[in-house]
């Protein structure tokens, strides 16, 4: 029997079926497609689990916002009695602000036509591709919070290979300008999964598996353990990258470190074209990440590149 091979395209048509029959042509035997497409794997969103989601923009005049920052802290001082009583000066507070502009539109689409529907009734064809249409402009996004943190320059730390030392040399880089690690919400590590497989193996790796009740009410998607003080995330988008990064977590003490700002949610639009017999559907949406405080950031670069 012939192996029936059918290739997904932008533009869908019941031609487009029967042609990806190896060999071409109209087969000389009846055969039955299964409803069922198998899809495959698409990559796991590991950056987008350590953001801060900000809808602000949603429904309001523009797509730019600014989030405000206190650069410097206030200082104290001591004075004798006699200082004091000529007057203590007073200090000035230092704000900032990073401004995140969201312009453009990540966005996917596709064409049915009728008669791939009506020859392959049992095959949902719409639900197949509205997945994977929201699937590839996730995968966008996730990518785009990695462009920010490999951006990220404030602290960072160097290893040959991403171990336990390596990691507690960046989590004491990021303690020098104040930022600590809580252990009750400790940050994330996220890696390559070349260099996940070795820290899984360290006899200090915490498996989720054994985690506290507490510990598991808080764990996000993707999560493989605690390993040197942080939640450990791999994404495959690390793969033949030279970086590794702790990020803290985007509830925790010191405000957000990640945004996402939104302006427009996830949306499905169709429209169906008469004169061509097709049906248009296009996934939308208007979002982009920043980092926002990047001492929250450490950037570990990996020289034996995983």
């Amino acid at each position: 029997m012939k192996e029936l091979k059918i290739t997904i395209e932008e533009v869908l048509q019941g031609s487009d079926i029967k042609t990806a029959i190896a060999g071409g042509g109209t087969p000389d035997y009846p055969f039955l497609i299964y409803a069922e497409v198998a899809e495959g794997a698409r990559r796991n969103l590991a950056f987008l689990q350590v953001v801060q989601e900000d809808f602000s923009l949603i429904g309001a005049v523009g797509h730019t916002i600014e989030f405000l920052k206190a650069d410097t802290p206030i200082t104290a001082s001591e004075s004798t009695e006699a200082q004091v009583i000529a007057g203590m000066s007073a200090q000035t507070k230092s704000i900032s602000s990073v401004e995140l502009a969201v312009p453009k539109v990540i966005w996917s689409a596709v064409e049915l036509s009728d008669i791939l529907r009506e020859d392959y009734p049992n095959v949902e064809w719409v639900r197949l591709c509205l997945r994977d249409m929201g699937k590839s402009v996730m995968e966008t996004l996730d990518a785009l919070v990695y462009t920010a943190l490999s951006g990220c320059s404030t602290v960072t730390a160097t290893c040959t290979n991403l171990d336990y030392d390596a990691i507690t040399d960046g989590l004491a880089a990021m303690e020098n300008n104040n930022w600590v690690a809580d252990p009750a919400n400790p940050p994330f590590l996220i890696m390559a999964p070349d260099s996940a497989k070795l820290i899984m193996r360290d006899t200090d790796f915490e498996r989720t598996e054994r985690y506290t009740t507490y510990e598991i009410s808080r764990m996000v998607q993707g999560e493989l353990g605690n390993f040197a003080g942080c939640r450990v995330l791999k994404s495959p988008h690390l793969d033949g990258k030279k970086y590794a990064f702790i990020v803290f977590p985007p509830n925790g003490p010191y405000g957000p470190v990640v945004v996402n700002a939104w302006k427009r949610r996830l949306t499905v639009k169709d429209e169906y074209e008469t004169t061509k017999a097709y049906t248009y559907i296009n996934v939308s949406m208007r979002a982009k990440p920043a980092v926002i405080q990047a001492k929250g950031v450490c950037r570990i670069e990996i020289s034996n590149t995983p």
